[in-house]
């Protein structure tokens, strides 16, 4: 129990995640640190909540985007596509813009410069489409 808790305060230490309703239909979940193997699971317990038609993920905020915050949103995004909900991201800094390009998210999922962009679009978007072959998750 005290490591689960010591992984769980340095989660914290280096990310923030908070959920804040929008509208009766859409929500953001806003993040802001360092999205690593030790604090990805506050952003994955984010993503598996109840969420409403629309989401928008704020990663303007993150300064670090490993390879399991990627993981994270793929995994978020085929939930999303599953369940007929509209998914948008917002992420302007390199550190997570690259890794978004780099593995073609941002062919299939609007993303976005601001937040302001992404609260006016993703509600009238229409839910991810099927993903492109080769872009599986991985289990």
């Amino acid at each position: 129990m005290a490591v689960r808790e010591t992984t769980h305060q340095y989660a914290e230490t280096i990310l923030a995640v908070r959920t804040i309703p929008w509208r009766h239909d859409l929500a953001i979940i806003c993040a802001a640190g360092e999205i690593d193997t030790g604090s990805v699971g506050l952003l994955q317990q984010a993503l598996w909540q109840d969420l409403p038609a629309g989401l928008v993920l704020d990663l303007s905020g993150v300064t670090f985007f490993g390879s399991a915050g990627l993981r994270a949103i793929e995994v978020a995004v085929s939930r999303a596509r599953a369940e007929r909900r509209r998914i948008g991201i917002v992420a302007a800094a390199r550190p997570v813009l690259r890794p978004l390009r780099i593995f073609g998210v941002d062919a299939w999922v609007g993303v976005y410069p601001i937040l302001a962009d992404a609260l006016r679009e993703v509600p009238l978007s229409p839910p991810p489409p099927e993903r492109p072959a080769g872009f599986e998750p991985r289990s």
